[in-house]
């Protein structure tokens, strides 16, 4: 079951990337804002109107921001639950290196770092065969790692992380 929760993971991930790119897409420029406002200032008896579309895109950019809170929300619900079931699986198949694999992969992609590193070392313990597959992703999850503790040791919200990180994959 964790195969088929990553899976729809991933394909909620990428309806967030989608509607991600449609917000960036509708959110405007802060120098066509300015021109905006020049042109309102410029010319009052086209202001209400100006105004007025104004906050009817602020609205289409809020009702697009729930989007992304609801398909990240759904995103993160998946992996949980493929977390929960790979997690289990290494506790009744632990002589079998995919379960190990896949529970390292549930665990890079909630961002559990060192967890996942841990995961795939075992998985390579058991197997041998995945260490020229898996080393490269180990010292790329430290690596990875290491700049998340920098970016939260200079202040960065954990939330703004988290999604930065979903959407970017």
């Amino acid at each position: 079951r964790s195969t088929a929760y990553l899976k729809r993971a991933f394909e909620h991930q990428r309806e967030l990337r989608k509607v991600v790119d449609e917000l960036q897409r509708i959110v405007p420029e802060p120098e066509s804002l300015q021109m905006l406002f020049a042109t309102a200032q410029a010319n009052p008896s086209l202001a209400r109107a100006l105004h007025q579309r104004v906050l009817s895109d602020r609205r289409k950019q809020d009702r697009q921001f729930r989007q992304i809170k609801f398909r990240h929300s759904l995103y993160e619900y998946a992996l949980l639950h493929a977390a929960q079931d790979s997690l289990r699986a290494t506790q009744i198949l632990p002589h079998y290196a995919k379960t190990w694999l896949r529970a390292g992969d549930s665990l890079a992609e909630l961002r559990k770092l060192r967890e996942a590193a841990s995961y795939y070392e075992k998985a390579m313990e058991i197997d041998p065969t995945l260490v020229e597959t898996l080393m490269p992703v180990v010292e790329r999850l430290r690596k990875s790692q290491e700049f998340l503790d920098q970016a939260r040791s200079l202040g960065w919200p954990e939330d703004t992380l988290r999604l930065a990180l979903d959407v970017a994959g």
